[in-house]
């Protein structure tokens, strides 16, 4: 088995630049030569548009969607008279929630000022309009006058179309026997490249089945060296439990050895003392013989007799310290000897005893380490193995999906019975706009007569639009003055009713209150979902957290909107870890734009790409249609002026690992080609 790497991150890699290497900037399909008979054998080509667009890179993330709330209240006790919404109603910002019964002069009135306020605006702003709709509306009449004069003209256009129709049915048919003609080719190919594709995805499933052996080995593994660790801290904890039970016990043992290493030292030094005194006496004893033999007198023998006597004294001063000294050594040896020696020596061997159970303990899981180090290599070479052939079974893939798709041979025979179907009926429509030439001509002459006829009318539906127009202002004037009649009204009585309004737009999420019901002062009565403030959390791991700033821009996109992004910025960073199963994560939180045409619910599913590089407005292909050199020139292949297929070289700039930057070479537009890995028969 071959060693393997990281095979999570090689895995999604490798899919991820396959997957983008069949999805072109533009439709991608297998064409041959221009002279060339595509099924005869010969190579087989995709072709890739260049476009002009952004290319980003960046680190991607699932999360879910968390919309902000506002809890709407109120600052009085009232009753309520009427509720306006129910749960999960859309509201805007300063719609009516409810009614309520107070004797609060002062909200009404400011409610009512500014609903006044804004009905003046509205007359204003459809005076305004006005003038723009008049305009538009003498436009449209001088187009229709223009049109009536122009109606010959427009009957040319018509006979024209019915002409085109005709036209386009024929190469209409001309298409589907064209593809027909491709679709009975791929009949006849089918069967030996579905077969080479499914021995493909056999041996790889075999790998995946391998490779997850392999790791429910290691993981075993693991748990076995968990156990044996476990194991060491046992047997380090019982070390250290049993030297710290013993340390009083130990330290006075080794008190009692220096205790006798003292007296010892002691013994030794009154001895010393002793000898010294020993021939010191000896030395006078012999001074005294021979003063006493000698011819000496008198004071001498007196002074002889004197030094004896000191000496006397003096070694029988060093005899008692040294009897002393020996009784206390051998009392210090036989209390140590006695009880003590014993101890030490227990102490001493089960303490080693535990220390060697620690090593034994610590060589386990020492050598586990290293075996499972081995192990780990073997499988990281497994996946470099089992990666090599997933791309060049994706390879084969592309291809293979680029000639086929998702159709087996069931689907390619129903598909040439469609096509033939396809165009019998065509062939019928093509008979029957022929047979129909003359009916159509006369309709487009009576087309031309009613053109002329409407010019007659355009003056009356002018007038119309003016009528309208005025119509439309009195009806915001009228509505003003009554608001102004209604605030007048309300000035007189205001006990009538107060409302509570949305603080924001968005989505009902809570109701509290009914009909008849009475609230308190600043009781939450509803709470509502604020569309303009929509976040997404997700977990970043700690690899790729370093990389992440706030207010990094970022690109949403939520399942239940297939094909749209939504853009947004990094909010929150959170500096403390979450960690689950041995990994660690930071939480991310993502600020999303508010956008009209997607509405977010709470809770909803989110993928999130934070945005590292971006370069915008470039001109770039998919990376399977260049081929690459030395000195950061490449080249691709293109149609030449006689047909057939060339090398053209480029120079290529920044690629996210599915698209590159062509800088010079290629504009927006252009067709490029790669050689595909299915030959044509």
């Amino acid at each position: 088995m071959k060693k393997m790497s990281k095979v999570k991150k090689v895995i999604i890699s490798v899919i991820c630049i396959i997957a983008a290497a069949g999805a072109c900037c533009g439709a991608a399909f297998a064409i041959g030569g221009k002279n060339a008979d595509m099924w005869d054998g010969e190579s087989t080509y995709r072709e890739y548009t260049a476009v002009e667009d952004d290319i980003t890179v960046g680190i991607s993330e699932s999360g879910t969607a968390s919309v902000k709330r506002s809890y709407l209240s109120f600052p009085v006790s009232a009753e309520v008279e009427e509720v306006y919404v129910k749960v999960g109603s859309e509201v805007k910002n300063g719609d009516k929630i409810a009614k309520l019964s107070t004797e609060d002069t002062d909200e009404i009135k400011k409610q009512y000022e500014t609903k006044l306020s804004a009905a003046r605006l509205e007359l204003e702003s459809a005076v305004t309009e006005s003038r723009t709709k008049l305009a538009q509306a003498k436009d449209t009449y001088e187009s229709n006058l223009l049109e009536s004069s122009s109606a010959q003209e427009t009957y040319n256009l018509s006979v024209a179309k019915i002409q085109s129709d005709i036209s386009a049915a024929k190469k209409n048919i001309e298409t589907l026997k064209k593809e027909l003609s491709e679709y009975e080719a791929l009949e006849e190919t089918y069967s030996d490249d579905n077969k080479k594709y499914t021995e493909y995805d056999k041996t790889y499933s075999e790998y995946e089945d391998t490779y997850e052996s392999l790791k429910d080995t290691y993981e075993g593994y693991e748990k076995t060296l968990k156990e044996y660790e476990k194991e060491l801290e046992d047997v380090t904890g019982d070390y250290n439990d049993y030297v710290e039970s013993v340390e009083d016990e130990y330290n006075e043992l080794v008190k009692m050895q220096e205790n006798i290493q003292q007296t010892q030292e002691a013994m030794t030094e009154a001895k010393k003392a002793l000898e010294k005194a020993q021939s010191r006496q000896a030395f006078s004893n012999s001074e005294i013989y021979s003063t006493e033999t000698g011819t000496q007198q008198g004071d001498n023998q007196n002074s002889s007799g004197t030094a004896s006597q000191n000496s006397n004294n003096t070694l029988k001063s060093a005899q008692e310290k040294y009897d002393d000294a020996v009784d206390a050594y051998n009392e210090a040896y036989n209390a140590y000897e006695s009880s003590a020696k014993s101890k030490y020596a227990t102490i001493l061997q089960r303490k080693e005893i535990r220390e060697n159970k620690v090593k034994a303990a610590e060589n386990k899981v020492n050598e586990y380490k290293e075996m499972m180090e081995e192990y780990s290599e073997k499988i990281d070479e497994y996946s470099k193995e089992m990666s090599k052939y997933k791309t060049e079974f994706d390879d084969y893939n592309s291809d293979y999906t680029e000639l086929y798709g998702n159709m087996d041979s069931e689907d390619i025979s129903e598909r040439i019975s469609d096509l033939k179907s396809q165009i019998e009926s065509a062939e019928y429509e093509l008979k029957k706009l022929e047979t129909n030439l003359d009916g159509s001509m006369l309709s487009a002459e009576q087309t031309l007569n009613g053109s002329v006829l409407g010019a007659s009318t355009a003056a009356e539906i002018y007038n119309q639009t003016v009528e309208q127009i005025n119509s439309d202002i009195e009806e915001k004037r009228e509505n003003c003055n009554n608001l102004e009649k209604e605030y007048n009204t309300l000035l007189e009585d205001m006990g009538d009713g107060i409302f509570i309004y949305a603080d924001c737009s968005g989505y009902v999420s809570s109701l509290n209150i009914s009909a008849g019901d009475t609230i308190m002062e600043n009781q939450t009565v509803a709470s509502l979902m604020d569309s303009s403030e929509v976040y997404v959390s997700v977990s970043v791991s700690e690899d790729d957290i370093s990389t992440l700033t706030v207010g990094q821009a970022s690109s949403v996109s939520l399942s239940a909107y297939d094909g749209m992004n939504v853009d947004g910025e990094i909010d929150t960073i959170a500096v403390e870890p979450s960690r689950s199963s041995g990994s660690v994560s930071y939480a991310v939180s993502v600020k999303i734009y508010p956008s009209e045409n997607v509405k977010i619910y709470e809770g909803m599913t989110c993928d999130v790409t934070f945005l590292q590089k971006r370069v915008s407005d470039v001109v770039y292909v998919n990376v399977q249609a260049v081929n690459y050199k030395s000195g950061g020139v490449s080249s691709v292949l293109v149609y030449g002026a006689d047909g057939e297929v060339t090398e053209k070289e480029v120079i290529t700039g920044f690629s996210d690992g599915r698209y590159v930057e062509i800088i010079s070479g290629l504009s927006a537009g252009d067709k490029v080609l790669a050689e595909s890995a299915v030959k044509s028969k």
